[in-house]
């Protein structure tokens, strides 16, 4: 069933036309071939299923994440050439910041070239990142070609013209995953059945999804919660969380450490600061152990002279809570990249 404000928001969404929805989420540093959220949760489903065994393949891609998106921050901010010509041409009078420098560079080159991706890069800012591919998408697709596993079960929330379900499938990832996505507007869910046909994508409603409890072993969100109105975000993080069998990873853009929500009507939709207290105290409150992450503080952490472009953006991970029988019956708690989510 659409709630109401799933039909305003779904409409909203359509206005744009199908072209437009079909690109306008994967230019600049939305583009989930790097965008730091996307490579995470990319890692998180693959160590799901095969726990601690692509350590070095996710340490890379985050730091190809963070060279990226450092560049594309810099465009922003009107550093890009001379960073780029600085890495290309080692031109004076600009100093790499330490994670881009020799040094660090070698640690990760017989994974992908630095110099290669800021062609790339400047590429796409030019003409646009429609056909941007990353080097990732041959490594994960030969590091998962030859094994086996029981696919899990996966709702995305939100999924857009397919906008993650690309580089899934394009790294192979699809292929580990018994997946449906859902969206609010048909152009989007029209867009992603034309390129995925052999796929599960419905107009849904993330405050009225149409699944039985636990029906899904993973329940995945990018960017969703912050558009919702105060009435609707409760209900939407409630039925996030009922659908879920396992964990619900929830990606935001707009989350900071503050006491109160912060909501703003803009035409039809909304764009909110939302409070990284509530929303925890919300999950456990629902039967979930939580956690949040900040991705700026990974990167950061990571990569010395890294700098986020957007401090606000984190990732909260919900896991069920279970029973000591049914917690001792289970895999070993999944930590994905070395040093946090443990």
């Amino acid at each position: 069933m659409i709630t109401e404000e799933g039909r305003r928001l779904g409409e909203h969404w359509d206005r744009m036309g199908p072209g437009i929805l079909d690109r306008y989420l994967i230019q600049d540093v939305e583009h989930p071939a790097y965008n730091p959220q996307s490579v995470l949760i990319r890692a998180f489903i693959v160590d799901r299923i095969f726990p601690r065994e692509a350590t070095e393949i996710i340490e890379a891609e985050l730091y190809y994440s963070a060279c990226a998106s450092f560049a594309l921050a810099g465009n922003r901010e009107g550093w890009f050439a001379p960073l780029y010509h600085a890495l290309r041409h080692g031109a004076a009078g600009y100093e790499l910041p330490p994670f881009l420098q020799r040094e660090q560079r070698d640690r990760f080159d017989s994974y992908f070239d630095v110099a290669d991706l800021y062609d790339g890069l400047a590429i796409g800012l030019a003409v646009g990142f429609d056909h941007f591919s990353s080097p990732f998408e041959k490594l994960w697709r030969d590091f998962l070609k030859d094994r086996q596993c029981r696919r899990c079960r996966l709702i995305e929330l939100g999924c857009g013209s397919a906008n993650d379900f690309r580089q899934w499938s394009a790294c192979g990832v699809s292929r580990l995953l018994e997946y449906t996505g859902i969206d609010v507007a048909k152009a989007n869910i029209d867009n992603a059945q034309t390129r995925f046909p052999d796929e599960r994508f419905l107009v849904g409603d993330i405050c009225s999804i149409d699944a039985e409890d636990q029906s899904f072993e993973v329940t995945v969100a990018f960017d969703v919660y912050e558009h919702l109105s105060p009435s609707s975000l409760s209900v939407a993080l409630s039925e996030s969380l009922r659908v879920t069998r396992d964990e619900c990873w929830m990606s935001f853009f707009n989350a900071v450490d503050a006491p109160l929500h912060t909501f703003r009507e803009v035409d039809d939709y909304y764009w909110n600061d939302l409070s990284i207290p509530i929303l925890e105290a919300e999950v456990r409150a629902s039967g979930f152990e939580v956690a949040s992450y900040s991705v700026a503080e990974i990167l950061e952490g990571r990569f010395d002279g890294y700098r986020h472009y957007n401090r606000e953006a984190h990732l909260l991970v919900a896991t069920r809570k279970r029973t000591r029988a049914e917690s001792s019956a289970r895999k070993p708690k999944h930590v994905p990249v070395s040093g946090w989510r443990e």
